[in-house]
């Protein structure tokens, strides 16, 4: 595991999740796109389980699943190509980018 600190260890996928959950909590807090309320909402949640799944490593290739199965799905469901549909795009692929991150060589002692 890549040493962050001599007290804190994180590996990529959690650094990765982490900074992608801060950047969700950022983009549903403020109005950046122009988008649907209720899809604030959206960014909120998978912000903050986001910074909640990045302290174990398990936890953060769990988040990065999620987020690929579950915003995948909603892309490949969509007919049209709108704002929503092209975030859903880059959040499944952001899942994509953390459940294949290696997690780093192991510092040494």
């Amino acid at each position: 595991m890549a040493l962050l600190s001599d007290e804190l260890q994180f590996t990529r996928p959690q650094i990765l999740t982490l900074s992608a959950g801060l950047l969700q909590l950022a983009f549903g807090w403020f109005d950046v796109f122009g988008l649907d309320p209720d899809y604030h909402v959206i960014q909120l949640g998978v912000g903050v389980l986001g910074v909640v799944m990045a302290w174990r490593h398990d936890l953060a290739r769990m988040y990065g699943l999620l987020l690929l199965i579950s915003f995948g799905m909603l892309a490949f469901s969509l007919d049209d190509v709108t704002t929503e549909s092209f975030l859903e795009v880059r959040t499944a692929l952001i899942g994509l980018v953390i459940t294949l991150a290696r997690p780093g060589k192991a510092a040494p002692k």
